[in-house]
């Protein structure tokens, strides 16, 4: 019997892992971006988008960045103003500023083509970014997506709150504030969620976006409704579209199996944009021969 071993078909991801060093972007002297940008000789470049109020060192980010180590290829994350090290504060920022920051990262640090992967609320940034930028875009990941979000979650924020406390917020005494699930306190000021309705993505239209996309939603995700996925699916133009459901996973996507899925089928989207651009159909199947 033949013992010779079979090749492994998992992603390689790197084990001892320094993170990339930390540097800075200064948009203006009170406006400073953390960011952290591995470059390697592979492209395109896994471009994240942070979501709401989250920081660039969780675990699922930092498994981009040791994917990109592992396989040859440059990876860039960042603090979006107003989370993590970079600058900001709750009662000034603004969406556009977010957008602005998405921008920046892309047009001033990423080289060549890039690999949009976001969460929750960076999906809809990236695919702002996606439609301000195709010639850049060569596909596009999203993990718990959360499109045009922020005006309706207010309302339904606004109206968990007690009568009196309403009153408060209505007199602007108080602020609409939120649990935040990696810590602390979010607020969601009016002005600021109703501002957003100028970035909302028309979904009554198709979105003129012609490149890959993969989703990964978890069914327990209760702050996004799953549902919404099938509905992007459709209204992207592209027709290179797979929508991939957890039963198990929340909005976080954040578990050992998370993990391992979000590793697997980034690894996938990447050999399926290299066939692509060999003037392929699809990568080849694994471990079979036609």
């Amino acid at each position: 019997m033949s013992t010779s071993r079979i090749p492994s078909t998992h992603p390689r991801i790197e084990d001892k892992y320094v993170p990339t060093p930390l540097q800075y972007h200064e948009i203006s002297p009170s406006r400073r971006i953390a960011y952290r940008h591995h470059v390697g000789t592979r492209e395109p470049t896994i471009l994240y988008i942070p979501g709401f109020f989250s920081n660039m060192e969780l675990n699922k980010v930092v498994l981009l960045e040791k994917y990109a180590r592992a396989n040859g290829f440059s990876s860039l994350r960042y603090d979006q103003e107003c989370s993590g090290r970079s600058t900001g504060d709750q009662t000034t920022i603004e969406f556009e500023h977010w957008v602005e920051d998405a921008m920046i990262m892309l047009n001033e640090h990423a080289r060549g083509p890039v690999l949009l992967v976001a969460s929750s609320l960076g999906c809809w940034i990236s695919t702002i970014i996606a439609l301000r930028h195709p010639d850049r875009v060569k596909g596009m990941m999203f993990l718990g997506p959360g499109f045009n979000c922020l005006w309706t979650g207010y309302w339904f924020h606004y109206n968990l709150l007690p009568p009196e406390i309403r009153e408060k917020v209505d007199r602007g005494e108080e602020q609409v504030k939120i649990k935040m699930k990696y810590g602390g306190w979010g607020i969601l000021r009016k002005d600021f969620c109703e501002r957003t309705r100028d970035f909302e993505i028309d979904f009554e239209q198709p979105v003129e976006i012609d490149v890959p996309i993969r989703i990964i939603h978890g069914i327990r995700d209760y702050d996004v409704p799953h549902e919404f996925c099938l509905m992007a699916m459709e209204r992207f133009a592209s027709k290179d579209v797979e929508v991939l459901y957890r039963k198990m996973g929340d909005h976080r996507l954040m578990s050992a199996p998370d993990l391992n899925l979000i590793s697997h089928e980034l690894d996938r989207l990447l050999k399926h944009i290299s066939a692509l651009d060999n003037g392929l159909k699809a990568a080849p199947p694994l471990l079979a021969k036609l």
